[in-house]
């Protein structure tokens, strides 16, 4: 299955973090460098998707608008979404990304999680470089919504913008 940009769909789980023989002053250096890094660190082997996976879980920025939430709110708003699964969010510049369909599977949106509002604008402006009709992207503070319409249509024009609306009040 293909969401937003291409990228398979796929689930996750919990990586690893920083080597347990770093001292505590190093460790601490370490893990405050990290935080700047826009997407999540590589894996040891960087083929291994589902530990690209794992990484970006389990380094998903804190103090932002998180994925779940506006995939809580769009649904409140009466959206019925299906197929809600994490994407790669490496390749937007982002720490965590989870997709989903709306009107049926007419639209394909993604939620991504930034570790802030530099980099949302980054990544949608990056992301924005690859050509896909009927694509658009807003940036609610650090958290990017991106929608494509499939089938471009009033209906789903409609439906874009009450998706846009609510992620918009968050």
């Amino acid at each position: 299955m293909l969401l937003v940009g291409g990228l398979a769909l796929t689930s996750c789980s919990k990586g690893s973090g920083v080597s347990q023989r770093a001292g505590s002053h190093e460790a601490a250096a370490v893990g405050a460098s990290s935080e700047r890094h826009a997407t999540a660190p590589m894996p040891q082997n960087p083929r291994d998707i589902n530990a690209l996976f794992e990484n970006e879980a389990s380094s998903r920025p804190a103090g932002v608008l998180r994925a779940e939430d506006a995939l809580a709110a769009f649904q409140r708003a009466g959206v019925a979404l299906t197929e809600q699964r994490q994407h790669l969010a490496r390749p937007y510049g982002a720490r965590y990304c989870v997709g989903a369909f709306a009107g049926g599977r007419d639209i394909a949106l993604s939620v991504c999680e930034y570790i802030d509002a530099t980099a949302a604008q980054t990544g949608a402006a990056e992301s924005r470089k690859i050509s896909l009709a009927n694509r658009e992207i807003r940036v609610n503070h650090a958290t990017s919504l991106t929608i494509r319409e499939i089938n471009k249509t009033a209906a789903n024009d409609a439906l874009s913008s009450r998706l846009f609306d609510s992620f918009a009040k968050l």
